[in-house]
């Protein structure tokens, strides 16, 4: 059975804005908590290496696909070796010189989404955090120019 989050946010920074700064492979350390290195794996179009840390899990190192749809300023990305793990990102215009920001994640029985939740204090949800702080960075990088959110621990 597959999970879905999904979360948005309201940024004051035009949709064509936001995307093209969202969809550089090189700003994804910017704004996702737990990457701390991106690059276009083996110099591909839609593979994507990132090298990262999940709080009280430890570091990792993957590959996976990174896919940009300039046309409805969407991008869509997921891991296809052992996980079954996707997700999305769409930015909508909206009036006024703002956009909406939704990131959609999606967890099947191979994902590490069961194990995260188990190990979890009980009031809490580390992937509506991490969407949020994802969410949040993003805006603090486009309105403020400030640093991006760090998602706290998911046993904290």
């Amino acid at each position: 059975m597959t999970q879905q989050y999904e979360r948005s946010k309201v940024i004051g920074v035009p949709a064509d804005d936001v995307f093209a700064w969202v969809a550089e492979i090189g700003n994804l350390p910017k704004y996702l908590p737990p990457i701390k290195e991106a690059d276009r794996a083996d110099g591909s179009e839609d593979r994507v290496w990132m090298k990262g840390e999940i709080p009280d899990r430890g570091e990792f190192e993957g590959e996976g696909y990174f896919r940009v749809f300039e046309e409805d300023r969407h991008m869509e990305w997921g891991a296809e070796v052992g996980r079954d793990y996707s997700g999305r990102l769409q930015v909508a215009d909206l009036q006024d010189g703002q956009s909406r920001v939704t990131v959609q994640l999606y967890f099947g029985e191979r994902s590490v989404e069961g194990e995260i939740q188990e190990e979890s204090a009980p009031d809490r949800d580390p992937l509506v955090e991490g969407i949020d702080a994802t969410l949040e960075s993003t805006r603090r990088q486009l309105e403020e120019g400030s640093g991006k959110v760090e998602q706290p621990p998911a046993t904290g």
